[in-house]
């Protein structure tokens, strides 16, 4: 990593946390905008394909798309809350996994303490992200642009030091 991708990472997850009790709300209703377009292009490909089976069907589900993105759009807490559970149904699955793939890496002692760890931190991350999805959403970006900052800090100390070497 060079210097510059060093000081990008630290600038970006500096700007993570400055912001970080706004950015679910944005992405919420960035997704509902999709969301959105996507439904109007369903309307679309199924009033142009009139006559066949498929028309009804794509018309349907572009309006469902199209009333729920709406919903989406004037409320972005539930939308945020909605991707806060299915970001936790998705992690809590992940860190039973790991707890269950753990038992065949018992005799690799790191592997395994690593898996436990990770597993049951896994795990009740996506129990606090089900049961508080707000808050949940809210400490994730907290936490990359945390990850982020140091991720930069070892890409600006180890980019100044790998310069020096390069023949």
């Amino acid at each position: 990593m060079s210097r510059q991708a060093g000081m990008v990472a630290i600038l970006i997850g500096l700007l993570m946390l400055v912001f970080s009790p706004f950015i679910p709300g944005i992405i919420g209703v960035f997704l509902a905008a999709v969301i959105f377009l996507i439904s109007l292009m369903l309307v679309g490909i199924g009033s142009s394909v009139r006559g066949s089976g498929f028309s009804v069907p794509f018309i349907l589900l572009g309006l469902i798309g199209v009333c729920v993105s709406l919903y989406a759009l004037f409320n972005p807490d539930m939308t945020v809350s909605l991707m806060g559970i299915l970001l936790g149904v998705v992690i809590l699955m992940m860190g039973i996994m790991q707890l269950g793939f753990s038992s065949g890496f018992v005799q690799d002692r790191i592997s395994w303490l690593f898996l436990i760890i990770g597993g049951m931190l896994s795990t009740l991350v996506g129990f606090y992200l089900i049961l508080y999805p707000q808050d949940g959403m809210q400490l994730l970006i907290v936490f990359i642009g945390c990850y982020l900052i140091a991720y930069g800090v070892i890409g600006v100390i180890r980019g100044g030091s790998s310069q020096r070497y390069i023949y």
